[in-house]
């Protein structure tokens, strides 16, 4: 049956042979037709984040694999360094990870001994995080290794480029953080208002 809807150009959500979705009356939608015929993803920006951080991840990994930890872990430690008390909450949103994973890899820092919890003296619900002794010593020695990656992937950039982009990315992240619901005006309204 696959095969049949296949040769016959017509697929089963709804669309014509040109892959466009019709609406119940079987014209295409003005969306629709606006579409290109293909995703272009090398014009996407999204997708040069996804292949830059998942290339970036893999070599982590693999010069984080001789001291014995993983990059969900390292992140954890690196957020840590030099902060203490942090909040699982505030761990949490500097890894970009969800609760439940940070639950997990928090625990096996802290049976390695490199993470310890902390009770909020305010707020007894509140699990506050800092780094051990040995987790200060070793998150120390993995960040020259971190440092010499970061250069290799930024290595040709000006660093002008480079504080435009990290500009960027906080803008977007507030703009996401925002919403979509409430359209923001655009930068050029900005400017002339």
């Amino acid at each position: 049956m696959a095969a049949r809807m296949r040769s016959s150009g017509t697929r089963s959500t709804g669309t014509q042979a040109t892959g466009q979705p019709q609406r119940p009356g079987g014209e295409a939608s003005a969306e629709a037709a606006a579409l290109p015929d293909v995703f272009d993803f090398e014009q996407h920006l999204f997708f040069w984040f996804t292949q830059v951080i998942s290339r970036r991840d893999r070599q982590l990994a693999a010069a984080l694999r001789p001291y014995g930890v993983r990059v969900p872990a390292w992140r954890v430690l690196g957020a840590l360094y030099g902060r203490r008390g942090l909040s699982m909450t505030a761990v949490a949103d500097i890894v970009a990870v969800d609760p439940t994973t940070l639950s997990r890899t928090v625990a096996q820092l802290v049976r390695g001994g490199l993470v310890s919890r902390l009770s909020d003296v305010g707020d007894k619900r509140i699990t506050r995080l800092a780094l051990t002794p040995a987790g200060t010593k070793l998150t120390a020695r993995i960040l020259p290794v971190v440092f010499r990656l970061n250069e290799a992937a930024t290595a040709g950039l000006p660093e002008p480029m480079v504080a435009l982009m990290r500009w960027a990315m906080r803008e977007m992240r507030s703009n996401l953080e925002a919403g979509l619901a409430a359209p923001r005006r655009s930068s050029r309204a900005r400017t002339a208002a």
